[in-house]
């Protein structure tokens, strides 16, 4: 069975980051986009990570505290932020599926340095579109509404992306054993 990535840390209410500008703080929709385009959709090369910081901007209700005790991090775009501890204890086992580039992270005039946003390498066809639930959109084409997956898939990763469906970021069991056996604060919901 698979899951979804949670943080037990961040888990009830909306408490999320926002990637802001380096230079002004302020967000916006080109650096989402870019950020998107590079660690979800893979359609950018990242060359302007070369001179450009990614930062992260925390909701007024998170504090340091909160976000140093966590080890991922949900953030208003579809890429994922872990924490240095998570980073260090499984960078190596998640090679094939993720490359980590160094995040600030900010929250309450103080500048978190020890995040690092993850690009996901590993696109398979997870959904079975067969048995999953959709729902027609104002123009007649589906959005998929309730994901089923293909299991016959969960030896060739420990996190992935589907395909099609960018936005769902796939763990398997042995990925959630990983982390438990590293400690790390990231709690995971099943996936149908």
């Amino acid at each position: 069975m698979y899951s979804f990535l949670e943080s037990p840390t961040l888990r009830h209410g909306p408490d999320l980051l926002t990637f802001v500008s380096a230079k002004n703080g302020r967000p916006s929709p080109s650096i989402g986009q870019r950020l998107n385009a590079y660690f979800v959709h893979g359609t950018d090369d990242g060359a302007f990570l070369r001179h450009t910081a990614v930062v992260a901007q925390a909701d007024d209700g998170l504090t340091p505290e909160r976000l140093r005790s966590a080890d991922y991090l949900r953030t208003t775009s579809l890429v994922p932020i872990f924490s240095a501890a998570f980073v260090e204890a499984l960078a190596a086992d998640l090679a094939a599926d993720l490359d980590f580039h160094p995040c600030v992270v900010r929250c309450a005039g103080v500048e978190l340095e020890t995040f690092f946003v993850a690009r996901t390498k590993t696109l398979l066809p997870l959904v079975d579109a067969a048995r999953s639930a959709y729902r027609p959109l104002t123009d007649g084409s589906p959005m998929l509404v309730r994901p089923t997956f293909h299991e016959g898939l969960a030896d060739r990763f420990l996190i992935a992306r589907d395909e099609e469906n960018r936005h769902l970021l796939i763990c398997t069991p042995r990925f959630e054993a990983l982390v438990r056996s590293h400690d790390l604060a990231v709690d995971f919901t099943p996936a149908e």
